[in-house]
């Protein structure tokens, strides 16, 4: 007996249903200013901090991050939704990386500090490595002034240091 194409395609219907993997888990993060992210957990668990509070239990209310701004934690959440689904090829990967650090100056400091405090190492050496392309060529006022580092130096004690060092003042 030859099966309908209406009851054939309800067989590959309910094949598809029954091969569907289970939804992934999500856990709960809520920020400095109590705003909500619901995150899948390989997503959450590029975090080594909360990989630990969920491991421990820690995660069935949610969890307070009361050193992240949702504006900050919403571009963490970005970064790790991006690399637990793979984003693609290891070069397209690392196009978005560089895209995704291309970053306003502030903001990207405030995503830095949250990588470091949430422990996600890809995210800080992505960051990082952002900034230190940024500032690679800059005089050192000019670093200065982008780090926010004010000159402590008398003007005899930076000429010392200036002399003593000549060549990490010398422009490439």
């Amino acid at each position: 007996m030859e099966k309908t194409s209406t009851e054939a395609e309800a067989t590959v219907a309910a094949q598809k249903k029954v091969a569907a993997p289970p939804p992934e888990k999500k856990v709960i993060l809520r920020s400095s200013d109590d705003e909500v992210f619901e995150v899948g957990l390989s997503a959450a668990s590029q975090s080594v901090a909360i990989k630990n509070m969920i491991e421990d239990g820690y995660a069935d209310g949610g969890i307070f991050l009361f050193q992240v701004t949702g504006p900050v934690l919403a571009k963490v959440v970005e970064y790790w939704k991006m690399h637990a689904e793979g984003g693609g090829s290891s070069e397209e990967l690392k196009k978005w990386d560089a895209e995704y650090a291309n970053m306003e100056k502030d903001l990207r400091f405030q995503v830095i500090e949250a990588a470091d405090y949430l422990d996600t190492q890809p995210l800080l050496d992505c960051l990082c490595q952002a900034v230190a392309d940024t500032i690679e060529n800059m005089s050192v006022e000019d670093c200065r002034e982008y780090m926010g580092v004010e000159n402590d130096f008398t003007p005899e004690e930076e000429a010392e240091v200036r002399a003593k060092y000549s060549w990490a003042f010398e422009n490439p």
